[in-house]
Parts: C-alpha cells; structure tokens; sequence
C-alpha cells in the first residue's frame, strides 16, 4: 500500500533498542512513532478512544530532526493492522513520485470543525481511523482516507482534493 503523508498527529515518541553497552543504541536500530492527542498548555494529554500509532523505522527514510518534510511523500505501508487493541501502521520506506493509494490526514475540531463520533454516518466506508483522542468536544483523529474517501463535521463534508492532494471542504462545483 502506497500512503502519500498528508498531516501528523501531535504526539511523537521514538524507541530504541534495548541493549544498553551499544554506544549507538540511541541511533542504530530507532523506531519513531506518531499517534494523535490533545494539547492542554504544555501538557499533552493522550484521551485514546481508538488507540493507535503510525510507525518509522531508521531505514523508512524518514528524517526525525525533520519530520515536517516528509509531509506530501509516499510511503510503502503494510497496511493497517489490529495489535493487542490497537491500531499499527508501519511506514516501510520513502517511494519516489509514484501513484498514491491513501492518504494519512489528522483532523481536529479546531481546524476541521466537530464531528459526530458515535453517528455511522461521519465518514465514508472507506475511511480507516488510525488513532482517535477525543475529550468533550475536543478531538485529534488520525485517518486513512483513500481518493474517493470523505468526512462529515459540522462544517460539511471534507475530502482529498485531486489536484492538490490536500484535505479541503467540500463547495460547489470543487469536485
């Protein structure tokens, strides 16, 4: 699965491998992650209601002293999958300028407007929900959309634009 990085979550950690005596444990054999989570001041809070992460091993091609460069390339995903009651998608590596399969967005109730988690009708059949964080009318989502794929807030109904490869609102005569 080809998966063009649209936006990121607000929470990134890294993991390192375990053994300690290796002078490069902290730069050798590094995992980054990314999941959603809201910010209160300084603190952030992680208020899972779908808990999930996507994931960047050393040799994805991703820059961690720079993660916002990699917004707008496509990477090589194995496709989401379910572990211990979470959601994983592991970004494999950095693709050249080919076709996308799916999009990872993150909305938020401040950019996108609120939506209706508990409605069936908030998102289209095809959209895949990476992680959720959600408390009161505050949420951050992290979605797998493909092309065809959309959502609904209060707002209206957002999509992937063809031409800009970006998450917009839906207007007339746009599609």
């Amino acid at each position: 699965m080809r998966v063009r990085v649209i936006s990121f979550g607000t929470n990134w950690w890294a993991m390192h491998s375990r053994n300690l005596n290796d002078p490069y444990c902290f730069q050798r054999r590094v995992a980054w992650f990314n999941s959603a989570g809201l910010k209160y001041g300084s603190r952030l809070r992680l208020c899972w209601v779908l808990p999930g992460h996507i994931r960047f091993n050393q040799t994805s091609g991703f820059q961690s002293e720079y993660p916002l460069r990699s917004i707008g390339k496509t990477f090589l995903c194995s496709g989401p999958s379910r572990q211990r009651g979470r959601t994983h998608l592991l970004f494999a590596r950095l693709l050249g300028g080919t076709e996308t399969d799916s999009y990872l967005v993150t909305v938020t109730d401040a950019s996108n407007g609120l939506i209706s988690f508990t409605s069936p009708a908030w998102r289209s059949a095809g959209v895949q929900p990476i992680s959720v964080s959600l408390k009161g009318l505050r949420y951050e989502a992290m979605l797998l959309m493909g092309s065809r794929d959309w959502i609904r807030t209060d707002l209206g109904t957002w999509f992937i634009h063809a031409k800009t490869e970006r998450l917009v609102l839906a207007t007339e005569g746009l599609r």
